[in-house]
């Protein structure tokens, strides 16, 4: 289909000259590329309703802003209560595309999200590049992030997760090279990327935090002690003022309690919990059903879900992964992803103390992240608030740290290093073999029967071209109607 041709083209035309650019080799390039290859395989059959449950509540957000150029009542669609930025970005871009006549809004959506996760991707690199200087580490660690399954599943959803992850991860980048040089400007770098995270999601007042706490430690240096005190205040004013903003988006002629005013319509307490908040809800784990299940059930408990979640969401996978390759597939990353945790656990050490050290920006910002998806879940038990999409910034750091701890068993065992040199290959081998599409002649596609849309024809239609693809992509660009 042409369409999908163009966004396949123009993408990676974009990638080869930003990585270029950047002085990244081929190599690393052709793992970007190839990357963008599976995620455009995978949107020619999966529409933005697929895998996310408001994706047409932001399509709405984003309709109305284009249209009248004002903010949504908060409580008119499932995501108006969420500031901004995402929708202002997609309104301009919905704008553009419409005004051409490049092709469906619908699909320049989910193009938008592609070229957000390709920044996401470049902060990703520029992570690793500035932690390690083994050139093997920094292209086992993009392979990693680049065909990890929620990277393939999150590079072409729709919502605002698309934007908040890069400048998510963009503020970690900035925090931590702040942390290590000092310098003045890469400190405002991070503190405007975190304003602009908070202003996308609520997730954003973690990396915020993160910020806070880096910039509150060095005030033990008599030598920066003025000046970071300074930062402090500066910060925590920047930060208090975008925290009222986001709140004075949120006004409504509808009552708000806190809460909603604060988090958005995440507060609105449409989900209670199968059974109540335990210790066992949130500390224990069910390794048989985490391996047989490719998804999870309301009953599981937290770390179940957050687990099941960095692989494939929360939400069930539907078709096409619900025949027997899938079903057998997703065990296999089941049990790789528990393979790797243990490996980073068990192997962090061996990173030595001065890496730790040297990098704790990074570790501080993954474990704040995670206590903030915990404290979000508590304070808003919602279905989908165990989710890894809220934190999914912390995926590139997790990456690097297995790819570091690979290297570092070169020195202390190498069948152990070439097991889990070979592990990381498999999880790679494993997600592309689960999200490419075989060929209609090979393997007659499972029939949709939810009426979503659903190609099932793979990047081989969009080589061969095929008007019933450009039918099925097909979404009109019209305002929202409300009553």
């Amino acid at each position: 289909m042409l369409n999908v041709g163009i966004v396949l083209i123009c993408t990676m035309v974009v990638e080869w000259f930003v990585l270029r650019r950047l002085r990244f080799d081929v190599v690393v390039v052709g793992i970007v590329l190839a990357g963008t290859i599976l995620s455009i395989d995978y949107l020619t059959y999966t529409s933005a309703g697929e895998r996310n449950y408001d994706g047409q509540a932001h399509i709405e957000y984003i309709q109305s802003l284009a249209s009248t150029l004002r903010l949504p009542e908060p409580f008119s669609c499932v995501a108006c209560g969420h500031p901004p930025l995402y929708y202002a970005l997609g309104a301009l871009w919905a704008q553009a595309l419409h005004l051409g006549g490049w092709m469906p809004l619908e699909l320049g959506l989910q193009w938008l999200s592609l070229l957000l996760f390709f920044a996401f991707v470049v902060f990703s690199l520029l992570i690793f590049r500035s932690c390690t200087g083994h050139g093997a580490t920094l292209r086992l660690a993009a392979a990693l992030v680049v065909f990890w399954p929620s990277s393939i599943i999150n590079s072409v959803r729709v919502h605002n997760d698309s934007l908040a992850s890069p400048l998510m991860l963009a503020a970690m980048y900035f925090t931590a090279e702040w942390d290590k040089s000092g310098r003045q400007n890469e400190f405002f770098a991070a503190l405007i990327v975190s304003v602009l995270a908070l202003l996308t999601k609520a997730s954003g007042y973690a990396v915020g935090t993160s910020l806070l706490l880096f910039t509150a430690l060095r005030l033990r240096s008599t030598e920066h002690r003025t000046r970071s005190l300074k930062q402090v205040i500066f910060a925590a004013l920047a930060f208090g003022t975008t925290g009222l903003l986001t709140v004075a988006l949120r006004t409504s002629r509808v009552p708000r309690s806190p809460c909603q005013l604060m988090l958005g319509q995440a507060c609105n307490g449409r989900y209670v919990p199968p059974f109540p908040d335990s210790p066992s809800r949130f500390l224990s784990f069910h390794f048989h059903d985490f391996v047989r299940r490719s998804g999870t059930v309301a009953e599981d408990p937290m770390l179940n879900r957050l687990a099941k979640s960095v692989l494939f969401g929360v939400m069930p996978l539907g078709d096409p992964f619900t025949d027997t390759r899938h079903e057998l597939l997703a065990r296999w990353l089941s049990v790789g992803l528990l393979a790797v945790v243990i490996v980073c656990v068990i192997g962090l050490p061996l990173l030595g103390v001065a890496s730790l050290r040297a990098n704790r920006a990074y570790l501080g910002s993954v474990a704040i992240l995670v206590l903030f998806l915990l404290a979000f879940r508590i304070r808003a038990p919602n279905e989908f608030h165990e989710d890894f999409r809220h934190i999914f910034a912390a995926l590139a750091p997790f990456c690097l740290c297995y790819a570091g701890v690979v290297a570092r068993l070169n020195r202390y065992s190498k069948p152990l290093h070439h097991a889990a040199f070979a592990l990381a290959l498999l999880m790679v081998a494993w997600s592309v073999a689960f999200f490419v599409r075989i060929p209609p002649a090979l393997h007659a596609p499972p029939t949709k029967s939810d009426g979503r849309r659903g190609t099932g024809l793979g990047l081989g239609a969009v080589v061969g071209g095929g008007d019933e693809v450009n039918g099925a992509l097909k979404t009109r660009f019209a305002p929202t109607t409300r009553a």
